[in-house]
C-alpha cells in the first residue's frame, strides 16, 4: 500500500506534526537529503513537535515501516 508522502517546511505555521495512524510511522526531517532528525510515531501520540529542528529549507518524509499491517490510511497533517 503506497502512502510516502513529503511535506515542506513552508506547509508548517506552528512547526507540528498532526499523525492519526494505528501503526507506527517513520518521520525524516531532511535538508539536501541529509537526515537531521528521525522519529517512530506511536498510534497513542497524535502531535509530534518539530519547532527544535524544522527551518525553512526542510523537508518532512512520512512513511510506511515496512512489516506492519495498514487497517487504514495514516492521516497526517501539517500544523
Amino acid at each position: 500500500m503506497p502512502f510516502d508522502m513529503t511535506i515542506a517546511a513552508s506547509e508548517f505555521k506552528e512547526k507540528k506534526l498532526k499523525v492519526l495512524a494505528s501503526i507506527p510511522l517513520q518521520i525524516l526531517v531532511k535538508q539536501d537529503d541529509q537526515i537531521v532528525k528521525e522519529l517512530t510515531t506511536t498510534p497513542d501520540q497524535m502531535l509530534y513537535d518539530l519547532s527544535d529542528v524544522l527551518t525553512d529549507d526542510h523537508v518532512v518524509e512520512v512513511k510506511l515501516i515496512p512489516g506492519h499491517v495498514v487497517e487504514f490510511y495514516p492521516v497526517v497533517n501539517a500544523l
